[in-house]
């Protein structure tokens, strides 16, 4: 179950890394704002989610008490990211774009917070990923 734990760690890194390098900068450069915002906002929701899924599952099947806890942790907080940042994120980016400037440093603030929080998973991930192969 070490292996598959690492596998899904690894599979889970493998997809944040894309997406962050790949798709979320091609569809900037490929759709027109409103529609890149529309895609991403559909988007954004399913990829915190799933990856917070996996950490839970890799978390279980992991059945060891540090890559276990760091996992559910960053399970739990992907999952914040879905249910409570998004949500606030999507308020003040339309504020934005309805024109209330004052509305610009929370939505900067939020969008920061939620890339700090994916880069921390990420680094859980590989911390992770590490001491399970380590440890075999």
């Amino acid at each position: 179950m070490i292996e598959l734990s690492a596998l899904l760690c690894a599979a889970s890194l493998g997809a944040m890394i894309f997406f962050s390098s790949i798709v979320a900068p091609s569809v900037f450069q490929t759709l027109p704002p409103h529609h890149a915002g529309a895609f991403l906002r559909a988007l954004f929701p399913r990829y915190f989610l799933i990856n917070g899924m996996v950490a839970g599952i890799a978390a279980i099947l992991a059945a060891r008490s540090l890559e276990s806890t760091l996992l559910l942790a960053a399970a739990a907080a992907m999952v914040g990211v879905t249910y409570f940042l998004i949500p606030q994120i999507n308020a003040a980016r339309d504020r934005v774009t309805a024109g209330d400037a004052s509305a610009k440093p929370r939505f900067d603030a939020l969008h920061r917070l939620s890339v700090i929080i994916n880069v921390a998973e990420m680094a859980v991930l590989i911390g992770v990923i590490t001491l399970l192969l380590r440890s075999r």
